[in-house]
């Protein structure tokens, strides 16, 4: 039989944020890829939506276990232990902390270390637990996966393990985003979320301090201050996360709320700009999306986000209002920058594939595998 690996897909059945994303792009590659693995899924409620079938194009070497639990701790402290001590897979594949004691060994992704880089911008009672847990889960996972070389350094550093035990398996952007926008869907989008007909710069993420949305909202009141012909309105996309409540009585700045997965290539492909000048990203998946969809990018200096833009964004101190008014006023200014970029863009989001991502995985799974093989045991420990 096949070696198996259990993968914890629980994200999958939340709104969409970057840990979502990631596991439905895992699981889009590796059914895409060849390898010799066979996949146990693993959820905590029914995919009644079909997420994974679709993912997985109904592929046989994906199988499907829903695992109940009174909550989120008690399922990765015994439900999940208990499973693979009855079914006894080859690896686990989780994210962040580790689960309860297992009969083999597990690898973890750790997106980024935020919650030590600035852990003002995280939630208290969060931090605490990452702060206790993280470094357990770093010492007894058997290896690291994170998504950005910037990301291992800082996983290196911050939770004091060799980099040699970090594989960096990049984030990708589903195909979807590289499919034409017809002008009737940007259209019906503006209708639906009221935006009437003025260009927009967008913004697109959960609504945390990490996010910097309200410097980036005053950088662009200062630019339309001092630039009364400019006929742009920001547009602010995303769910309440915590800490700041943003809110704006400007004409110019618009709060969309929630906006479905299925909307958002054609709210990148109607933007003149995307901006986002995140304080700290393990990736920064929506700038990749972005450009994919066609629009041009404005993106921070700071953490992976240079990494992951390439050359193919302007880039602006996170922290300093000047800075980004300064960004915003280039492109938006510039038509033929944003025409060049968005051309450079294109080019450079092509290379984020699912299939990459999966590659990237498989041989990070192998490795551990591998290791596990050396060792003679599998991993006892869990936090």
């Amino acid at each position: 039989m096949p070696p198996r690996i259990a993968i914890d897909a629980r994200t999958i059945l939340q709104s969409k944020t970057g840990d979502r994303t990631y596991t439905l792009n895992l699981l889009r590659g590796l059914a895409r890829v060849a390898s010799p693995y066979q996949f146990d899924v693993l959820l905590d409620a029914p995919d009644d939506g079909n997420l994974i079938a679709t993912a997985t194009e109904n592929s046989p070497r994906f199988a499907v276990h829903v695992i109940e639990a009174r909550n989120g701790r008690t399922w990765s402290a015994f439900a999940l232990p208990r499973w693979a001590w009855k079914n006894r897979p080859a690896l686990v594949h989780v994210q962040y902390l580790a689960p309860g004691p297992l009969p083999c060994p597990f690898v973890t992704t750790i997106h980024d270390v935020v919650w030590r880089a600035l852990p003002k911008t995280f939630p208290a009672r969060d931090r605490v637990i990452m702060n206790l847990g993280m470094p357990i889960s770093a010492r007894l996972a058997r290896r690291i996966l994170t998504v950005s070389a910037a990301s291992r350094g800082e996983i290196a550093r911050r939770l004091r393990v060799s980099p040699a035990k970090i594989s960096v398996t990049p984030n990708a952007v589903d195909r979807r985003f590289f499919a034409p926008i017809t002008r009737a869907q940007i259209e019906q989008l503006r209708a639906k979320y009221e935006l009437g007909s003025a260009p927009y710069v967008l913004s697109v993420g959960l609504l945390q301090p990490r996010k910097n949305i309200a410097r980036l909202m005053s950088a662009f009141e200062r630019l339309k201050r001092a630039d009364r012909d400019l006929p742009h309105q920001l547009v602010i996309t995303g769910k309440h996360g915590w800490g700041d409540q943003l809110h704006s009585a400007s004409a110019h700045i618009r709060f969309t709320g929630y906006v479905d997965d299925d909307e958002l290539p054609a709210l990148y492909a109607g933007a003149d700009l995307f901006a986002y000048p995140s304080l700290y990203e393990g990736f920064g998946l929506p700038i990749i999306e972005a450009m994919a969809a066609g629009a041009p990018v404005l993106t921070s200096n700071r953490s992976s986000l240079p990494e992951v833009a390439g050359d193919a964004a302007v880039k602006v101190d996170p922290y300093e209002i000047a800075s980004i008014e300064e960004g915003l006023q280039l492109m938006l200014r510039d038509a033929d920058l944003r025409e060049e970029l968005q051309q450079r863009g294109k080019t450079w989001a092509a290379q984020f594939t699912v299939e990459n991502q999966a590659r990237t995985t498989v041989k990070a799974y192998e490795l551990a595998l591998d290791s596990n093989k050396e060792q003679g045991t599998g991993n006892k420990g869990g936090a």
